[in-house]
């Protein structure tokens, strides 16, 4: 956008140039114009091509992320059912466990009141 800009005000620099002067403009100065036209255009194709390339990269390293990232949350979705499911399954066995131990220790003092289970 910037080069149009230049070649615009180029080209109208140098046609109220040639409107005020009193002479009709040179091959030299033709060649002169073309030759400002064609370098910003240049210039501008220069860019937009690095633009393109560098937009094209992009996108390229962004399909990348968004792969991994999927598998990423594909794989933690994985992990935080497992993880939920230890949890339940932890916590049954602290309640199972808890009785168990709880009714072994009832009933050995039930089968043998006179004996101690501290150790103190």
């Amino acid at each position: 956008m910037y080069g149009f800009k230049m070649i615009a005000a180029s080209v109208i620099a140098i046609t109220a140039f040639i409107g005020c002067s009193a002479k009709a403009p040179t091959t030299g100065d033709y060649m002169r114009m073309h030759a400002a036209d064609e370098k910003a255009t240049g210039v501008d194709q220069k860019q937009l091509a690095k633009n393109w390339d560098h937009g094209s990269e992009l996108k390229k390293s962004g399909e990348k992320l968004v792969k991994h990232g999927e598998e990423l949350v594909k794989s933690g979705d994985k992990d935080m059912m497992t993880g939920k499911n230890e949890i339940e399954q932890g916590n049954k066995d602290i309640i199972e466990g808890t009785k168990l131990a709880e009714e072994s220790e009832r009933m050995f003092h039930e089968k043998y009141p006179d004996l101690k289970l501290d150790l103190k």
